[in-house]
């Protein structure tokens, strides 16, 4: 007993240092952008994005010796709409489709000792977008705002590993709930005005959208213990955007 709670601890700190080491991160790069000259496109950009994003479950209890989790790969896509305001201020929004999970693992299952699963989502965010000049093209932005995820399917979900002697029963807990997000990008503006964006991003939501109840069987009248899964994430992405003015088409005049 006093092995497992000296792991829960030590998972719980890296999950603790995790969060810590990607906010401080983002943090600094906010700062440094809140001392630099910041330059923002100004008028109507929109485009697709696409992103490879992580995430995993956490512990909410106790997390027994024979049991850990992993981050499992995802993926994002959809389209990105920004309008700047000022020279220093953009606002973007957009519409998004999220497949997200977890990965469980029982190590000393010789039946299958691994259970994972991916959610659809859609994800629906709002953010202030901040710039400065890094070079002649490029320009560093710093983002921050707030995701509405609403989760397609809340049907509870059983995953059972071949000798049915590992189990997860996941419940949903909430079908929308909000995200916070934080990111910093590099942005190459091309002649025409469009724009091609490159992004580290962080999204973090505060209470569980699933809890994961892990049993021994799908009999099993209790659990071992349970996992909480929150959806929060890191991604890699890459957007396109396309300047609005070249759409329109040039008027003639005859004289």
């Amino acid at each position: 007993m006093i092995i497992s709670s000296k792991k829960n601890v030590f998972v719980n700190k890296k999950n603790d240092r995790f969060v810590l080491m990607i906010s401080r991160s983002i943090l600094a790069v906010f700062l440094l952008s809140l001392s630099a000259t910041c330059f923002a496109q100004e008028g109507f950009k929109f485009g697709p994005s696409v992103a490879f994003i992580s995430s995993r479950t956490h512990v909410l209890d106790k997390l027994p010796d024979n049991y850990n989790f992993r981050f499992k790969s995802g993926f994002k896509f959809g389209f990105t709409a920004q309008y700047g305001f000022t020279p220093k201020f953009v606002l973007g929004t957009g519409l998004s489709f999220v497949n997200k999970g977890y990965r469980v693992f029982n190590d000393t299952n010789s039946k299958g000792n691994l259970l994972k699963s991916n959610l659809s989502h859609i994800e629906l965010p709002v953010n202030m977008i901040f710039k400065f000049r890094m070079g002649a093209s490029s320009r560093m932005r710093f983002l921050l705002g707030g995701t509405l995820n609403y989760q397609i399917k809340t049907n509870e979900k059983l995953l059972v590993n071949t000798g049915e002697t590992f189990v997860i029963r996941e419940k949903n807990e909430q079908q929308i709930y909000p995200m916070l997000n934080t990111g910093v990008e590099i942005a190459s503006e091309n002649k025409a005005g469009n724009v091609f964006v490159f992004g580290i991003y962080y999204s973090q939501a505060f209470s569980n959208q699933s809890v994961l109840h892990i049993s021994g069987s799908k009999t099993a009248s209790s659990d071992i213990f349970a996992l909480g899964y929150r959806g929060s994430y890191i991604g890699i992405g890459l957007s396109y955007l396309f300047d609005l003015k070249n759409f329109k088409k040039e008027e003639v005049f005859f004289y």
